[in-house]
């Protein structure tokens, strides 16, 4: 267990052994795929090993390598040059471990194997996670209305975990990413990577719903921070406005997204929240948004973001800070939230 702790912790350089399929589904984020079998040899030796028990398994996948196993130890042996310090890894730490393990010490290569491979891994991630439990750290969580600018305020903290960076989402229905989102097991290993490597006896973590996007926070980890105490950052519905017409909009379009494919992003992230919207303000901000992307119509952003907030964002956040007011450490404008966190952290206690 304390092996397997340190390797997270510390990042351990790995090559995953496992097929591109299983690799897919959740590895760690120090893992490199440089695979023995690929998916369809799995899915043969699968069958063999099934039909016929373990040895025919074992010759069949010998047979399937018998051409490809100095490739394979070249691809190894690159990785390990650059990363002296890797770990071997297959599903279980079984024979595919065993054999990539005897085909480097054939070539002088001595490499560690994890054992219980990635199951075992997987395992400390789920003790890792429930380990919040009884962890003496003092978790401190910034809320606020939408657009208060709460997730660069935790980046700029040394003592934060940023949860929609792991997520890859900036946890509105609107927050999604061209790019997509990791699967569940990706996004709970990095938090148990992440957390792992936390110090201090402060944590700094964004009020969130249990949902970002697709993924779920671990129920534990959502238990605790709605018992946590918050603090509060308020800002001008003007500077909110501005804040995510920069984010939203500006920086995509800065970044190299069309107007056009813009355009089709938020009105996907729009249609989402449409039966909460009703029908006549979702076709009317719906409008609003095309006009100017692709009408090139010359109203601001302003105006449609501000019917969002106003009519959506607003009352729904004010409904969950007034269930969490008696938990309030400070409610106050942005330069004083920060100048609060800042002097937490510092003394690393509340």
């Amino acid at each position: 267990m304390e092996d397997r702790i340190k390797i997270i912790k510390d990042s351990i350089p790995l090559i995953d052994l496992r097929a591109p399929i299983e690799f897919a589904k959740g590895a760690f984020p120090a893992s490199i795929n440089i695979p023995i079998l690929n998916n369809r040899q799995r899915a043969q030796v699968g069958i063999k090993y099934k039909n016929e028990g373990g040895y025919a398994a074992e010759k069949l996948g010998f047979y399937l390598l018998k051409n490809e196993r100095e490739n394979k130890v070249a691809l190894w042996k690159r990785f390990i040059g650059k990363n002296p310090t890797t770990h071997l890894y297959c599903s279980r730490g079984g024979k595919r471990s065993q054999f990539a393990k005897s085909w480097l010490s054939d070539n002088g290569i001595s490499v560690p194997v994890i054992d219980g491979g990635y199951k075992a891994l997987r395992n400390t991630v789920i003790e890792i996670l429930n380990s919040v439990n009884n962890d003496k750290k003092s978790w401190v969580i910034l809320a606020g209305r939408t657009g208060t600018g709460k997730t660069a305020i935790i980046k700029n903290l040394n003592s934060g975990i940023d949860l929609e960076n792991l997520a890859k989402h900036k946890g509105s229905a609107f927050g999604g990413s061209l790019n997509g989102q990791p699967t569940t097991i990706n996004f709970e290993n990095n938090l148990a990577s992440e957390y792992i490597k936390h110090t201090g006896n402060i944590l700094f973590l964004e009020d969130e719903s249990v949902r970002i996007g697709n993924l779920i926070i671990p129920n534990v980890w959502y238990k605790k921070m709605n018992e946590s105490k918050i603090v509060i950052i308020e800002l001008s519905l003007e500077e909110r406005i501005k804040n995510i017409a920069q984010e939203y909009v500006y920086d995509p379009l800065k970044n190299g997204l069309s107007k056009k494919n813009l355009n089709s992003l938020l009105q996907s992230s729009l249609f989402k929240i449409r039966r909460r919207l009703g029908l006549m303000l979702y076709n009317d901000i719906s409008l609003k948004i095309k006009k100017i992307l692709i009408d090139s119509h010359k109203s601001s952003h302003g105006e449609w973001i501000e019917d969002l907030l106003v009519n959506y964002y607003d009352p729904m956040y004010d409904y969950q800070l007034d269930l969490k007011k008696d938990r309030c450490l400070l409610k106050s404008n942005k330069t004083e939230v920060i100048n609060f966190l800042i002097q937490v952290e510092k003394n690393q206690s509340l």
